[in-house]
């Protein structure tokens, strides 16, 4: 073959292939072909593989209350089914991998060591996998509840001093599920009327219409308005405990009710659910989970106790939270169970800020600077005027003396327009009378062995939000509605326990 250079006009000749003696010589591949190979299950993952040694511990549990409505019985008619240690075991080995999907987990089967040895190379159907997670609510929460006896017996675990944190992780549902009450409004009508149309078509039509699409429409319709039915409701409800001028930034998702606009860390907003995490001091080890719709931690101790009594049998005799849990109901109430809380108490300075300021009340004169003076019979002033008890008021289930100024006196003081604000004189100020149990807990607060002992709180309670969230990928449910949320959580935490129980070295109750 000719061609020209590039320099001149003259033709140049070039070979286009390399001569037949000095072609490279490849390995052909041929994909068509069928291959026959020998497999030994039992070589596939080592002796220390995680998924053997969650299969060997799944056999310790009792799992019979995961089987207590199966069935299918030998010698008898019906299909066999998976043994509950299969699926057990399955679920916990995925959540230490970071899957969460029942269709990826159907689809690893076939090529990841740990998953192919627990199955011994056999395929678990997706929706035989989605269904075990969610329908054992009672098996799961004492499957729990054994490891930790076990952990327990084998002095892993310290149950005397707990720590609570909760983390938000998102729903199933998007950010564009949310919606306020009258674009629900609209929905509810909008099925309505698609659900009355579709009657009228098939008494019109009769027979005409094929029965099975007729019927295909009308149970979209009717999940549809159900949906939307449950969302208004959801809204109705928080409504009620919402005050007025905040209630038109309300919005419910029409996909999963339950779910609530929450903020996140990262800045954004989307239908979430608060996890309630319960940590114990020695080894990390979680020992109780809840779940709630709430936006913040300041209800959720005490259902968060409950659940640790439950799993454990006991309750602690101290528990450690960050500031979020420390309200003056929370200190009533464990104190009442003989609990030591330990919980950071807000400063009264940022809790009246925000009313001083809508008040016009200046910086300088909030109820905070008013010096309590013979044993707290009488306030002082910043300018210096004194102000005496007049009455008590119970507000929300708490006692406050109520002090105020001598209105002379007030009205003559320069002051007065930056102490007394829009309201005018006289000055008036309500002070909690604190009760013997807040009384000790603000005490215990100030020692030193406390607050270094709250310093340990961040290390250990936030770890297995950090493990699930970040090290796992776990940031979002794989499944709608809080008590199947609540599960999946359930499950999540349990892997946590025997990836950590494995780190420990696998430790086991001393015999007897």
């Amino acid at each position: 073959m000719c061609t020209k250079c590039f320099n001149c006009a003259y033709p140049v000749k070039v070979d286009s292939q390399p001569a037949p003696s000095e072609r490279i010589k490849y390995i052909s591949l041929n994909r068509d072909q069928l291959l026959w190979q020998p497999l030994d299950v039992e070589q596939l993952i080592g002796e220390d593989h995680p998924a053997r040694i969650i299969w060997e511990v799944s056999g310790r549990m009792d799992l019979s209350r995961f089987e207590a409505e199966v069935k299918t019985q030998e010698g008898k008619a019906g299909r066999p089914r998976w043994s509950a240690r299969v699926l057990v075991s399955v679920w916990v080995y995925s959540y230490t991998i970071e899957i969460a999907s029942a269709r990826a987990i159907e689809r690893m089967m076939s090529h990841e060591p740990g998953l192919r040895w627990v199955t011994a190379c056999e395929v678990i159907n997706y929706h035989t996998l989605s269904d075990f997670r969610v329908e054992h609510q009672g098996a799961l929460e004492d499957l729990f509840a054994q490891f930790l006896a076990l952990l327990d017996e084998a002095g892993v675990v310290d149950l005397r001093t707990l720590l609570q944190d909760g983390t938000k992780v998102r729903a199933v549902a998007g950010s564009r599920s949310l919606h306020r009450r009258k674009t629900l409004e609209k929905q509810v009508r909008t099925a309505r009327k698609v659900i009355q149309k579709l009657d009228q078509e098939a008494v019109e039509e009769g027979e005409g219409m094929d029965a099975r699409q007729r019927a295909a429409q009308a149970r979209a319709a009717r999940e549809a308005l159900n949906r939307a039915e449950r969302a208004l409701q959801k809204l109705q409800a928080l409504e009620a405990v919402t005050p007025k001028k905040e209630r038109g930034d309300l919005r419910v998702s029409d996909s999963e009710a339950e779910a609530r606009r929450m903020k996140h860390a990262d800045g954004s907003w989307a239908p979430s659910y608060n996890v309630q995490i319960t940590t114990e001091v020695q080894s990390g080890m979680v020992v109780g989970v809840t779940m709630s719709s709430a936006a913040n931690d300041t209800q959720e101790l005490m259902p968060a106790l409950e659940q640790v009594e439950k799993n454990c049998g006991e309750l602690p005799v101290v528990v450690i939270a960050d500031n979020g849990y420390a309200t003056r109901q929370n200190v009533e109430q464990t104190s009442a169970q003989e609990i030591e809380l330990i919980a950071p108490w807000k400063a009264d300075s940022s809790r009246e800020a925000g009313a001083c300021a809508r008040n016009g009340i200046d910086a300088e004169f909030v109820p905070s600077k008013f010096a309590v003076q013979r044993g707290g019979k009488k306030l002082l002033c910043p300018a210096g005027k004194m102000l005496v008890v007049i009455g008590q008021k119970t507000h929300h289930g708490v006692r406050k003396n109520v002090f105020e100024a001598e209105e002379r006196e007030c009205r003559a003081c320069p002051w007065v327009k930056k102490c007394c604000g829009r309201k005018g004189g006289p000055r008036r100020i309500e002070r909690v009378v604190e009760s013997p149990a807040m009384k000790k807990y603000l005490a215990r607060m100030k020692r030193p062995e406390v607050k270094q002992l709250y310093r340990q709180r961040s290390r250990i309670a936030e770890f297995p939000h950090l493990w699930a969230k970040a090290a796992k990928k776990w940031r979002r449910f794989s499944v709608r509605g809080m008590a199947k949320a609540g599960m999946e959580a359930l499950w999540v935490m349990l892997a946590y326990n025997v990836t950590q129980w494995i780190r420990l070295g696998r430790p086991e109750p001393a015999i007897q």
